[in-house]
């Protein structure tokens, strides 16, 4: 009836304009998004040039008092947080840590300290 009474009035169907309106919100998020993505990666190439690339060095760190599971990834998000460190991975079932870093922003006995500052008894391995 309202279809009818529309018609009648010359008013045009909303459908096709709602469809257009759709498919051009997709289009800009689209948009938007592949622009976020170069965006980022222009960010990150300009960050890191691969010709400045710092050899990092590998520390296996010994860790007493983890009682758990979430003690080692407490470490381990400490650890990702310290300044040099590259990357981090802890074992709460081998009490250890093998940590990679950057050896011109950070040294082996900083990574030590900076767990033993948690309250655990950190120390080199081999």
């Amino acid at each position: 009836m309202i279809k009818r009474e529309e018609k009648m009035m010359n008013i045009p169907d909303r459908k096709p304009r709602r469809a257009v309106l759709v498919a051009s919100a997709c289009v800009i998020t689209l948009a938007g998004t592949f622009g976020l993505i170069i965006q980022a990666q222009r960010v990150a190439g300009a960050t890191v040039p691969s010709a400045t690339m710092a050899t990092t060095e590998r520390v296996q760190i010994a860790i007493n008092g983890m009682h758990c599971g979430n003690c080692a990834r407490g470490i381990k998000a400490m650890l990702k947080r310290t300044p040099g460190v590259v990357s981090a991975e802890v074992n709460f079932e081998q009490k250890e840590a093998n940590v990679e870093f950057d050896p011109s922003a950070t040294t082996r006995e900083k990574i030590v300290e900076a767990i033993n500052n948690m309250g655990y008894k950190a120390s080199l391995k081999g």
